[in-house]
């Protein structure tokens, strides 16, 4: 509480000042790296993993967060093959004291492209994640009521190669920049209802230009009533549910994509389909 109060006093651009000479040794410790062909020597893996912690710590030590690397650096492969690194892409883990993980698979990761000699991470998705969650309950609320449904927020798996995300933006600034928020929704309500409920999803994520990845399941009350006790804290697949639709619509695009999990030739899997059944 002192902290936020402390930030209200004094403009976060202001406060930011402070840490300019962090910042600068970070950017000038990776500048010797980004120019190595022009040296007779290449920076070491140690000495790389420093200049890469001392960037995250410089960039965001306006939030006076404890920044730890988990393990080496190391360069990305292919899932599919490991013979084949991924290229250009380096890349290491940190925990957050401030804005650590909520679920196993959330992972504080910087990518440094040194082919393309750019850095990105997902730290200000560990930040807003709160702040964006109320912003789409607002859209569940609208659409659901706020007691017939539960919601997950949860972060990208890596980082977004567009956009390089400033550490004073806004909340409003950050989902401006993003493409879809990860979410995942329980719903206590009839399983005829969904495909108006979709229809009635997109319009407001039109109205609110925020894009979507997520997952809705249909449950029963008594279903709800057991995943805000159990499954908030830790989700997995393998609770009950009634039915279920995977929504895919990035902002400002005219198409979106919904998935339906359906049985085909007596399989469950996943089926492609953009507009409702009649």
């Amino acid at each position: 509480m002192q902290h936020e109060k402390k930030e209200k006093r004094q403009p976060k651009k202001h406060r930011l000042l402070r840490f300019v000479p962090q910042i600068i040794l970070g950017l000038g410790l990776l500048a010797a790296y980004f120019s190595w062909r022009d040296h007779h020597r290449k920076l070491t893996q140690q000495e790389l993993d420093i200049a890469l912690t001392r960037y995250m710590q410089g960039k965001y030590a306006i939030y006076e967060d404890t920044l730890t690397p988990v393990g080496e650096g190391k360069v990305q492969w292919y899932p599919s093959d490991i013979l084949y690194p991924t290229p250009g892409i380096y890349e290491m883990r940190f925990q957050s004291e401030k804005y650590p993980g909520k679920y196993k698979e959330e992972v504080l990761r910087l990518y440094y492209n040194y082919e393309k000699e750019t850095l990105r991470d997902n730290y200000m998705d560990f930040v807003h994640r709160n702040r964006v969650e109320e912003k789409f309950k607002e859209i569940f609320n609208r659409l659901y009521g706020s007691e017939n449904y539960a919601l997950i927020m949860k972060t990208p798996k890596v980082p977004y190669s567009r956009y390089d995300y400033k550490a004073t933006e806004t909340v409003e600034e950050f989902l401006n920049h993003s493409l879809d928020s990860y979410i995942r929704v329980y719903v206590a309500r009839e399983e005829e209802r969904q495909e108006k409920d979709i229809q009635d999803l997109l319009e407001l994520l039109k109205e609110y230009q925020y894009g979507i990845d997520g997952n809705i399941y249909y449950v029963t009350q008594d279903q709800l009533n057991n995943i805000r006790e159990k499954e908030l804290n830790r989700p997995t697949q393998n609770f009950k549910y009634n039915r279920s639709v995977w929504i895919v619509w990035q902002k400002k695009d005219i198409n979106y994509r919904i998935y339906m999990w359906e049985g085909v030739d007596g399989k469950q899997m996943w089926v492609e389909r953009n507009q409702p059944k009649e």
